[in-house]
């Protein structure tokens, strides 16, 4: 985890964490008063200098997906789309009422 800054503006934006296995950046989930300090003006592009000239500190992409699961069962990609069948199906049958 790296702490990253959305803005180079002093007191604009609060500190985020950045995770470069995940890709992602996001706020601490403990209410602090470190989550509140101003980052410094160089932190925004620290990050993606740091792994731009440094491509070995990289860490490799994870191989397995995230697979949605009811109850450890995997739901079937057809799920989705027979839920937005038959919501509009229902939102039809709606406005005829």
């Amino acid at each position: 985890m790296l702490s990253n800054s959305l803005s180079d503006t002093p007191g604009e934006a609060l500190v985020k964490l950045y995770c470069p296995k995940c890709m992602d950046v996001s706020t601490p989930k403990t209410p602090s008063r470190k989550h509140h300090t101003k980052a410094p003006t160089w932190v925004p592009v620290s990050v993606t200098m740091l792994f731009t000239v440094h491509t070995e500190c990289r860490p490799k992409q994870p191989t397995n997906q995230f697979m949605s699961k009811v109850c450890s069962c995997k739901i079937h990609p057809l799920s989705y789309q027979m839920q937005f069948q038959a919501a509009s199906n229902f939102e039809s049958i709606k406005t005829v009422q």
